[in-house]
């Protein structure tokens, strides 16, 4: 069940992680693509720009009536490049073609190009630059003015580039894509709640059936939520149920009869012990007893009296073996196993007695009526241990340890020797001068058809306690 569990987590934290991973995919290629479209945009805003300039300049030229040199060209500039600049909304400078100043619209600009720039101006048409200027991205582009395709001069043109808006679109598209991402998620948890049941549902139920598969119980599953998926899992499962009640079957009647042999053999030999003195003294009734005597009367009395001792010790000898050979059917059940303890508990009137449970429910899956068995007779024998204690106390605890319920009979009687410990789950072994020594194997034999575990730890003179533990459904 604690892998199920984990297995709606992971489905969970991979909804969770698609979901993240799709918003920082989108954020970083959104991010991106407004950095492109801005570059975009001031490349062409740029160039638009170039070219509303240059066509004013070329109209300068084209409407002077002066020559066309150098000794003219401030004089032709002079007013017009701040005119034009006013006009288009943009600084610029006009360089002769040797790098030197002709006319600006800026104050503080070089009066000459620097060399490699002027070279590398030469060697292009067009040549831009980009620099940082203030924490700025400035775009400086230099360009020719021509005329009849002759260069007249350089026109150097900066571009101040202005993201401000583009950053605020940009913070208000992500802003909106992580609400819009937040819903997918709140909706891929609900729809990832809903996968995991329906496919941990069917899968639940297939764990528990494989959990207490064994040679005794084989039950089938019949899903109450159906799913395709494991059809082919429950049909290879109910296949095997059906292999294993046979091999069940098989192995039982091969135990039976072994068993069967092992109890003739037992009960002939137990059934021997009386019948040889009631064989001794029917013969020596038979050649003592005078009807004619005046105690013939009181002599049958006493024959028939020891006789009848006889066969109530026959008939002790066969009830128990008729116990220890006949367990009952197996009826396993849902069962909330304080209650039934306590229930057991309560047939007993002994004041030493003392039931302990720190919880109220405790559910488990086993044989309701075989552990009302189980609890009465280790009570039983707990009892009898305390017999010759000055304060006797029998304590019947019941707890949760982890997922196990876990059963407790102590007692502070006469407790018990290693060597004995070793066999007191051995049939028709026991320390009493009654008996037949069946009653700790039935107990196992129980607790071990409910798949549950049995332990015993005893210090002679000081006390006994069985512990026993089944596996806790909650």
């Amino acid at each position: 069940m604690k892998n199920l569990k984990s297995l709606q987590l992971r489905v969970f934290a991979a909804m969770i992680l698609i979901v993240v991973l799709a918003l920082v995919f989108t954020g970083v290629v959104s991010s991106y693509q407004y950095r492109e479209q801005s570059a975009d945009y001031h490349r062409n805003r740029l160039e638009r720009k170039e070219e509303q300039v240059l066509k004013s300049l070329e109209n300068v030229v084209s409407g002077t009536y002066l020559k066309l040199s150098d000794e003219n060209m401030s004089r032709i500039f002079n007013e017009a490049v701040g005119q034009i600049s006013e006009i288009q909304g943009v600084d610029f400078t006009l360089y002769s073609i040797e790098g030197d100043l002709i006319k600006s619209s800026r104050r503080d600009v070089p009066k000459k190009l620097f060399r490699p720039l002027l070279e590398r101006v030469m060697d292009n048409e067009r040549f831009v630059v980009e620099e940082v200027n203030e924490g700025r991205s400035v775009l400086s582009s230099f360009f020719f003015l021509k005329t009849e395709n002759v260069p007249l001069a350089i026109v150097h043109l900066p571009y101040f580039e202005d993201n401000t808006f583009n950053d605020y679109e940009l913070k208000e598209f992500l802003e909106r894509i992580g609400i819009v991402y937040a819903l997918i998620l709140a909706v891929a948890l609900v729809v990832g709640y809903f996968i995991a049941r329906y496919i941990t549902n069917p899968m639940k139920e297939v764990a528990h059936h494989l959990a207490e598969t064994g040679l005794g119980y084989t039950e089938k599953i019949e899903l109450k939520t159906r799913s395709t998926e494991l059809d082919s899992l429950i049909e290879a499962y109910n296949r095997m149920i059906d292999e294993l009640y046979d091999s069940a079957q098989k192995l039982a009647r091969s135990e039976r009869d072994k068993a069967w042999k092992e109890m003739a053999r037992q009960v002939a030999h137990e059934i021997k012990n009386p019948l040889t003195p009631m064989q001794l003294q029917v013969q020596q009734f038979e050649m003592s007893f005078d009807p004619k005597a005046k105690d013939a009367k009181s002599q049958l009395k006493e024959f028939s009296k020891a006789m009848l001792q006889q066969i109530a010790t026959l008939n002790r000898i066969a009830t128990a073996f008729s116990d220890f050979a006949q367990m009952p059917e197996l009826k396993r059940d849902q069962i909330n196993g304080v209650s039934v303890v306590q229930g057991a508990v309560q047939v007993f009137t002994e004041s030493f007695i003392h039931f302990e449970s720190g919880e109220s429910e405790i559910l488990l899956y086993v044989d309701g009526s075989q552990l009302t068995q189980i609890v009465n007779n280790l009570v039983k024998n707990a009892i009898e241990a305390c017999k010759e204690a000055e304060n006797p106390e029998v304590i019947i605890r019941v707890q949760r340890d982890e997922q196990k319920f876990v059963l407790s009979v102590i007692d502070n009687g006469v407790g018990m020797s290693d060597e004995v410990q070793h066999r007191i789950f051995e049939p028709r072994f026991t320390t009493k001068t009654s008996g037949m020594g069946l009653g700790l194997a039935i107990v196992r034999a129980s607790v071990e058809q409910n798949q549950g575990t049995i332990d015993c730890q005893s210090v002679l003179g000081e006390g006994t306690q069985f512990t026993i533990s089944f596996e806790a459904l909650s």
